[in-house]
């Protein structure tokens, strides 16, 4: 009774004095890997056969320069079964283009996500949304560790690629793993519960910022085509500044170009912002020009780009896009959700009149 009166004691003290010190070092560690694959790699997912056993199937051929996402513990728990336990991993699956079942001996790490892909065919894709896609260790080869990651993170993941040495995957697994638990014995508040999330144009808030296409399924203004619009247009003037609407760190600055006629088109440019202690990533699309970096740290507030109409759209305007972490891994979300208080607009007389 009186160790049990100790640790919720213990836990009180932490809530209240600790919490924002433990929940910032978690932040700072990131559970999470990002990765880019240099060239086309195929993702699997487990598919039930005609004769009822169960097998990997090719899901999909990710282009290059696509970000993946994995839990550390699950690329650790993968890497370490590959040296100790390789059957563990060698999972049935049927090689694309191919009819009959066979194993892998390189093995697969399963938990994967696509986290962006420069393809507007595939962005808008429910694929998009697993999370239990699997990889084939032997393409991992071909995939880097995002400079954007913790340094932790992309120090263990660099270790292994070039020296096959896991002692520093298992260490921050293991930290990772510790936290989490920690976190959850103790009560640590998420920020996002007491972090309110900012208009994404600078100085610009009730009255001011006006949503002119809505979060769901519509009407491709310019492709003709009815797909999920997975966030929320605002009315932007080219060269409006645009800001992180938390703490977070700046995951990738790109552009997204036709792979066949190589001319800016989609998103056109656009960055985004991983919000670890927040438990949301967030997308700014159609950008004139940036104003920050990938792995740039950055404070809520801070201009990281310039709004615009590049990629595919009909008027300047600056899309904005909410990822929040679920039990399952990241999900579009409807930016209402943070920004409605503020929020006017205009969308009902656009889609009333079907302007644009």
């Amino acid at each position: 009774m009186r160790n049990k009166f100790l640790s919720q004691l213990l836990g009180s003290l932490l809530v209240m004095t600790a919490t924002p010190g433990l929940a910032q070092a978690f932040e700072e560690i990131n559970d999470t890997l990002y990765l880019e694959n240099k060239l086309a790699i195929h993702l699997y997912q487990a598919s039930e056969l005609a004769d009822g056993k169960r097998a990997l199937v090719s899901a999909i051929e990710l282009p290059e320069e696509s970000i993946l996402a994995i839990d550390i513990h699950n690329i650790n728990s993968a890497l370490s079964d590959a040296t100790s336990s390789p059957e563990r991993i060698r999972f049935p699956f049927i090689p694309p283009g191919k009819t009959e079942v066979t194993k892998n001996s390189a093995g697969f790490a399963c938990g994967f996500r696509i986290v962006d892909v420069m393809d507007e065919d595939i962005r808008s894709d429910e694929i998009m949304d697993r999370t239990d896609l699997c990889l084939s260790l032997s393409d991992l080869r071909v995939t880097g560790a995002l400079e954007s990651n913790g340094a932790d993170a992309l120090r263990s993941f660099n270790e292994f690629m070039q020296e096959g040495r896991l002692h520093s995957m298992n260490s921050l697994s293991k930290y990772v793993d510790r936290m989490r638990a920690e976190r959850i014995e103790f009560g640590v508040i998420e920020k996002a519960a007491v972090q309110t999330v900012i208009s994404p144009i600078k100085n610009c808030g009730r009255g001011c910022l006006t949503v002119t296409s809505e979060y769901g399924m519509r009407n491709h203004p310019v492709l003709k085509r009815k797909r999920l619009h997975k966030g929320i247009d605002l009315r932007a003037a080219t060269g409006t500044s645009v800001v992180s609407v938390l703490d977070g760190k700046v995951l990738a600055t790109r552009t997204e170009k036709n792979r066949r006629t190589k001319r800016i088109s989609g998103y056109g440019h656009y960055v985004i912002v991983v919000h670890p202690g927040n438990k949301l990533e967030t997308l700014y699309a159609h950008l004139s020009g940036f104003k920050s970096k990938a792995g740039q740290s950055v404070k809520q507030g801070d201009l990281i780009a310039l709004s615009g109409n590049t990629g595919i759209g009909t008027a300047p305007h600056l899309h904005f896009e909410t990822h929040i972490q679920g039990k399952r891994g990241y999900v579009p979300a409807n930016p209402r959700s943070y920004l409605g208080s503020i929020l006017s607009s205009v969308a009902w007389i656009v889609n009333l009149f079907k302007i644009g």
